[in-house]
């Protein structure tokens, strides 16, 4: 063990202990409708209330989870992980001021934000106009873009639980137009991951990407939790198939 693990490892109590009552934090944000709680659940086994008719969030709902690290000193040990699931935006104009209010209370306590948007949903003016008024968490965001698996052409590769060859396209093209919307407004570029919270499509791929975009002064905690790929994840004849497309 060299000196530096040392000496992380003689005050790694204190702190875990500060990580107890100052927990890395994610919040999810959104317009209504887009499978935030959904997302949260798939993402961290958890059972927020899901609903496919109305608005099933209404207040900020602070969701604790534990992750355990899987290398280093800290190894074996675990970390809470506060995930937050925020209002949808743009469910009543009445609402709106409210929600927005909440947004700005709360989002500053966030080391990360996902900002989620659905791929079949080609109108993103409400979101433009929300992000004009979030400013000053811009810096923080990482989008995602749920439920891919409903892009036409139907229907998605049950088999291999992937895109059929034609959504695939379709979705790049999804994610290109998108990417541009939203950087206009941002005015950098921006990292946005198309996946299916339904159908646990891309989901390391969103976790690894929140990882990576945590501030620096908080990132050395998921050091040792982020060393996956989504090959870990996902059946050799899955990969094949994959391999295989790229190849035509």
């Amino acid at each position: 063990m060299n000196e530096e693990a040392k000496e992380l490892e003689k005050i790694f109590p204190a702190i875990k202990k500060e990580l107890e009552n100052n927990p890395p934090t994610i919040g999810l944000i959104g317009v209504s409708g887009v499978g935030k709680s959904s997302t949260i659940n798939s993402l961290f086994k958890t059972d927020l209330l899901v609903s496919d008719t109305v608005a099933g969030t209404k207040e900020f709902e602070k969701t604790d989870v534990e992750l355990e690290f899987n290398s280093g000193v800290a190894k074996n040990s675990s970390v809470k992980l506060r995930v937050i699931d925020a209002p949808g935006l743009g469910e009543d104009i009445k609402l709106d001021p409210k929600y927005l209010q909440m947004y700005k209370d709360n989002l500053g306590k966030c080391d990360v934000i996902l900002w989620v948007l659905a791929a079949r949903n080609r109108a993103i003016a409400l979101d433009q106009k929300y992000l004009l008024e979030l400013k000053e968490f811009h810096p923080k965001i990482v989008f995602g873009l749920n439920q891919a698996q409903l892009v036409e052409p139907l229907p998605w590769n049950e088999t291999y639980n992937i895109p059929s060859e034609k959504q695939a396209e379709n979705i790049k093209i999804i994610i290109k137009d998108r990417k541009e919307k939203l950087s206009s407004v941002l005015k950098r570029d921006i990292t946005l991951i198309a996946y299916s919270s339904r159908n646990g499509y891309k989901l390391e791929e969103l976790f690894e990407a929140l990882i990576n975009a945590i501030p620096k002064e908080r990132a050395w905690i998921f050091n040792d939790l982020k060393g996956f790929s989504y090959k870990d994840y996902t059946p050799k004849v899955v990969l094949d198939e994959l391999e295989k497309r790229k190849k035509k």
